[in-house]
């Protein structure tokens, strides 16, 4: 895993645009709209703050995430074992993996290097939300160690008031 550059930008909106056209041919609705969220914009944003991660195989970029300590004002009424200081617990946004690479470990990869990075970074835990809808990301959280805390109706302006499942992993 590294952190991406200004100049991986147009690969990661194209990353995200194929993740989104892949995903709504299935029951998976992320509500993901390239126009909204996951937007060039929030990409340049995450490059420019050091938060965009990539995953690259021969040269490509092959899978991407955020990893900040941003999050919804209702993650504070959540029973997270770790509860804090919020500076110290990470959080993971928009994971995305090209289509042709899913099924083959990267997504497992990812969330490894996340981790190895965030303990290395003095993070105690990495608290997520999943939309109910993706049960594919929930089972891969918890096939990885993360616990389901709670399940919360949440709003994003991309898909409005929805259930989301609130994971944790302890590090």
């Amino acid at each position: 895993m590294e952190f991406a550059k200004l100049s991986d930008e147009a690969e990661i909106v194209n990353l995200y645009k194929a993740v989104i056209e892949s995903v709504n041919l299935t029951e998976v609705r992320l509500g993901w709209n390239i126009d909204i969220y996951p937007d060039a914009t929030f990409i340049n944003s995450a490059i420019s703050k050091g938060e965009m991660c990539v995953i690259r195989d021969e040269g490509k970029i092959v899978a991407a995430a955020v990893i900040n300590h941003s999050v919804n004002p209702e993650y504070a009424d959540i029973n997270w074992e770790i509860k804090g200081p919020r500076d110290r617990l990470a959080t993971i946004h928009a994971l995305a993996v090209l289509p042709q690479k899913q099924g083959n470990k990267t997504s497992y990869r990812m969330l490894s290097d996340i981790e190895n990075y965030c303990r290395k970074s003095g993070d105690l835990a990495i608290h997520l939300d999943v939309i109910d809808t993706n049960t594919p990301a929930y089972k891969l959280y918890i096939r990885n160690g993360y616990k389901e805390v709670d399940r919360i109706k949440m709003f994003y302006d991309v898909v409005g008031t929805r259930e989301f499942w609130m994971l944790e992993r302890v590090l």
